[in-house]
């Protein structure tokens, strides 16, 4: 048996600068980290006695006889594309709900990916790892939306992403002291929103809005510099009003990123003393990030106790392999 662990995404600034269409262009850039939640893929080799030779249990559960016949997509793209014939059986679990913003989609197919490798013998790099996802996700399955996920769940940590126009991806840790990250990490809060649905609807838009937001995008793309900066000088305060700003930014770039219920969240939050926050991911539900000062957390967590709040704190490992039987 082979289990990987990965880690889910909160991304701060740059989200939407990481589609290709945008930065072959004009550059791209993003400031995101990993946190302590995780998906766990587990794969085990079927022995012949069973009528089915490959099994996946996730939402649902797939009895199948070749890969091709599988319904999941990532499951049936990740096993044609590495070309695995030996039956298995596949099982996921994950710490939070999937299409809820925080990049699950990417952290199961990096997990799985990796775990696949391991079963056939291979080491692989966190580059590979995230390359591999972006075909399987992007190209063999055609689900819209940028890059930025698959190198956050294979690499992990606080990182900046640079996408350059040439296509490959600078990663590298953000600059920033380790007391400042765990007094970040001490004033940020995140609420579920209470919906899971996929957003695809949302990125297609977004994707096909590029061009006519190129100068939202744009400035979008000046906030990583900004954000950098202000968490390497220590000016966390700064840091939460930015979000502020990228939050107003992002709800223009397609209808349905915001609506009435996390406007009116987000509101009450900045009216208890929050200083910014946004939606992650490409908005419509999932979960709301937010930066507070330690005294104004308490009220902002009355202000919103109809939601369910998570606590979390930074994540500074990729996709692992936390256990292996094989060999």
């Amino acid at each position: 048996m082979i289990i990987s662990r990965t880690p889910f995404r909160i991304s701060f600034f740059g989200g939407g600068t990481d589609f290709p269409e945008f930065y072959r262009q004009e550059g791209g850039a993003v400031l995101l980290a990993t946190i302590d939640k995780y998906c766990y893929l587990s794969l085990h080799e079927l022995s012949p006695f069973f009528r089915h030779r490959f099994r996946a249990s996730y939402a649902r559960t797939e009895l199948v006889n070749s890969p091709a016949e599988f319904q999941h997509p990532l499951i049936r793209e990740s096993l044609l594309m590495l070309d695995i014939d030996t039956g298995m059986e596949i099982s996921h679990v994950a710490d939070l709900p999937g299409h809820t913003g925080l990049g699950t989609s990417s952290s199961f197919t990096v997990g799985l990916l990796n775990a696949l490798h391991c079963f056939r013998g291979e080491e692989v790099t966190p580059e590979r790892l995230a390359r591999e996802a972006i075909v399987v996700e992007r190209e063999r399955v055609g689900d819209a939306g940028g890059h930025q996920d698959q190198y956050a769940a294979a690499f992990g940590g606080v990182l900046r992403l640079d996408f350059l126009r040439d296509g490959r991806v600078a990663v590298r840790p953000a600059p920033v002291a380790h007391d400042t990250l765990e007094e970040l990490s001490q004033r940020l809060m995140l609420f579920y929103l209470g919906t899971e649905r996929s957003a695809q609807a949302i990125l297609r838009q977004q994707t096909s809005s590029i061009g006519r937001n190129r100068g939202t995008l744009l400035d979008m793309l000046t906030m990583v510099d900004a954000a950098e900066r202000l968490l390497r000088d220590g000016d966390l305060d700064g840091f939460g009003d930015l979000l502020h700003r990228t939050w107003t930014a992002k709800k223009t770039l397609a209808r349905g990123i915001s609506n009435t219920a996390i406007d009116d969240a987000y509101r009450a939050a900045r009216e208890a003393g929050a200083r910014g926050g946004k939606v992650l991911g490409a908005g419509g539900r999932g979960f709301l990030l937010l930066y507070a000062r330690p005294e104004d957390r308490q009220r902002i967590r009355t202000r919103l106790s109809r939601m369910l709040e998570v606590d979390f704190s930074f994540s500074f490992s990729g996709s692992r392999i936390i256990f292996n039987t094989s060999g």
